[in-house]
């Protein structure tokens, strides 16, 4: 598999001297993990904040949904499934479990969009993580709403929708997406976390390196094109990444842009994202794919970033190169750094121990050892 080629920013429309800006202003955010920005299929900025290095996998949390969606698209495709099918058909085993008949109206595109007809997620539930079957679980769950109005993030609807990957493929998204997904794009995958009933969590879990949430999003940008062989059926996709459920009532403004099949609409255009800045971020007007990690405290700042330093600096054509503003701003990605922590550590020689209180997992209590620090 062909790695990216690398060029100046100038060559694809982007001044090096935006690129500066815009690292200057995401080094300054809690904390930036790595990036990697790609314009015309061609690399033209990577970095990694110490300690992170290129090899390492990342948790995406929520971004896993986005592959999710991608499996459920590739499935259909198959003639696996339909989108368009009730969820409880696929388990009959729960019929009788089940306390609410709206429950035997959710269909696959409900849990795609977050209209499930829950007003809260099930995680919230100190009861589902207690339980031995999520499946069991949601399917007895009673609805808010109607199935297929309200929008509300559920990412245990994400995981009825790996359970049903495993139902109709006889395996775990994780390896039903190795051959159809994963290898094509040239992805050697780490963990995707599992239920209690060994299913991969779906909306949560799966570890992936920088460079393949890139691999990922330029895969997008080319409409689900990837070396000549269409990876994710392109009508899906065309279908996935549109408007479908309003959430304008969440607040940052990257958020009530419209949700698709677990994808989100951005103010231009659209990502797949998790918990604390992971994001595969596509731009199709700009032919621009972004992949991000990050530890942030406020996802919305890395967007903002986007949108301000790095979108009205695109051109359609190349620049003039620009060898002082590059060799700058090279010198600045190599020394990203997340900061150590300061402080007084004269405290934290020997060991310290914290005693939990009874939780689901039966963890009673944890150590940590200070060696020397010479």
């Amino acid at each position: 598999m062909k790695n990216f080629l690398k060029v100046t920013p100038e060559s694809v429309g982007i001044s090096s001297q935006a690129l500066l800006g815009l690292m200057q202003r995401l080094s300054k955010l809690e904390y930036l993990n790595s990036i990697m920005i790609l314009r015309h299929g061609k690399l033209c900025l990577e970095a990694w904040m110490k300690p992170y290095e290129r090899n390492m996998v990342h948790q995406l949390f929520s971004l896993s949904k986005s592959f999710t969606s991608c499996a459920i698209g590739i499935a259909q495709g198959e003639g696996l499934l339909s989108i368009h099918d009730k969820l409880a058909k696929f388990f009959p085993e729960y019929m009788d479990c089940i306390t609410d008949e709206r429950m035997k109206d959710v269909t696959l595109q409900d849990l795609l969009t977050m209209r499930s007809g829950h007003l809260s997620c099930p995680t919230g539930i100190p009861e589902f993580w207690a339980s031995d079957d999520w499946c069991k679980f949601y399917l007895s769950t009673r609805l808010d709403c109607q199935p297929g109005t309200e929008f509300t993030y559920n990412s245990v609807a994400s995981y009825m929708l790996s359970a049903v990957i495993s139902k109709v493929a006889h395996c775990n998204v994780r390896e039903y997406l190795l051959p159809r997904l994963f290898e094509v794009l040239g992805i050697a995958p780490g963990i995707w976390e599992c239920s209690p009933q060994g299913i991969n969590c779906g909306g949560w879990g799966l570890y992936l390196k920088t460079e393949d949430i890139a691999r990922f999003a330029q895969m997008l940008l080319q409409k689900g094109v990837w070396e000549g062989r269409q990876v994710v059926p392109a009508d899906y996709l065309a279908d996935a990444v549109r408007f479908h459920a309003d959430n304008s009532k969440n607040a940052a403004p990257d958020w009530k842009f419209g949700y698709g099949y677990q994808f989100w609409l951005s103010q231009h255009g659209y990502r797949g994202d998790g918990a604390a800045g992971q994001y595969a971020i596509v731009l199709p007007e700009e032919d621009i794919a972004i992949a991000v990690t990050s530890c942030a405290g406020n996802m919305q700042n890395i967007l903002t970033a986007f949108w301000e330093e790095l979108i009205p600096a695109v051109q359609a054509a190349a620049l003039p190169e620009d060898p002082a503003a590059f060799s700058e701003l090279t010198a600045l990605l190599e020394t990203l750094a997340i900061p150590v922590v300061e402080g007084d550590t004269s405290r934290r020689s020997g060991n310290v121990s914290w005693v939990f209180a009874d939780n689901p997992e039966g963890v009673k209590s944890c150590q940590v050892n200070f060696g020397s620090t010479d």
